[in-house]
């Protein structure tokens, strides 16, 4: 059995709240630098996002991650992208990294459609001839080629996704991390994008997936991780973590 491309053990994601900095106002705050509050009234708050989460993903795997909003799917999603780091336990990763996370994360508003294809793969170490033999894919995949040397601030936010999508999918990852931003897209592109993952599995590629449409989940995962208040409440076969998602959301 070969290795896992995905191995998660015991992480965990704290925030630390201070209810000094949720103060209103300019003049709320210097008061309270100036007249600090007793120490028992100023005692940070811990806030955990993740908890003792654990679980595997095999090659060319489909990973569902399902839960309510604020269950810890995107900060799941942000730690293995390496965009912030796990408090407790740790995620290892077998091969380049993918992440389709928020709209905007990875592109340059000043740059073209073009630069920013470039800038991806250069952020994943990719070399400038394996990027270029992936850029003609990505401009027909994104539909965007009238526009692909326009700076993407002038972008509609459709634009923007399916350029998203398309460098995210065709840049050399062994492992894609695509969040909840597909439901930006209308039913076509929606679409599209399912196919793509599916062709992304057969050809060997991993991805972790988070949706709150279950009838896409169904499609595309064969395992369901089940999040809940930043803890596992299911990891498991696809029919069971939907049934348990439609549990807990009642």
């Amino acid at each position: 059995m070969s290795a896992p491309a995905i191995r998660v053990s015991g992480l965990g994601k704290v925030y630390t709240v201070n209810e000094l900095r949720h103060r209103r106002t300019l003049s709320e705050r210097l008061w309270r630098m100036l007249r600090p509050a007793p120490a028992t009234g100023n005692m940070p708050e811990h806030l955990w996002a993740l908890r003792d989460v654990s679980f595997d993903v095999e090659p060319g795997e489909v990973l569902g991650v399902v839960g309510s909003n604020g269950s810890g799917k995107s900060t799941l999603l942000k730690i293995l992208a390496r965009i912030t780091t796990p408090s407790t336990g740790e995620a290892e990763m077998a091969g380049r990294v993918g992440a389709l996370l928020e709209v905007g994360t990875g592109f340059h508003p000043d740059l073209s459609g073009r630069e920013n294809i470039l800038l991806n793969g250069a952020i994943i170490g990719m070399t400038s001839a394996e990027i270029r033999s992936q850029e003609a894919g990505i401009i027909e995949f994104s539909g965007v080629g009238k526009f692909i040397d326009t700076p993407v601030k002038h972008y509609s936010s459709g634009m923007f996704m399916r350029l998203a999508f398309a460098v995210a999918s065709h840049l050399l990852c062994e492992i894609m991390l695509v969040d909840e931003v597909l439901a930006v897209g209308d039913a076509g592109f929606q679409e599209k994008c399912k196919s793509k993952i599916q062709e992304i599995a057969r050809g060997g590629g991993t991805v972790v997936f988070t949706s709150h449409d279950m009838a896409a989940i169904e499609r595309l995962c064969r395992r369901v991780l089940v999040l809940s208040e930043g803890k596992v409440a299911y990891f498991g076969p696809a029919a069971g973590g939907i049934g348990e998602y439609r549990r807990l959301a009642r």
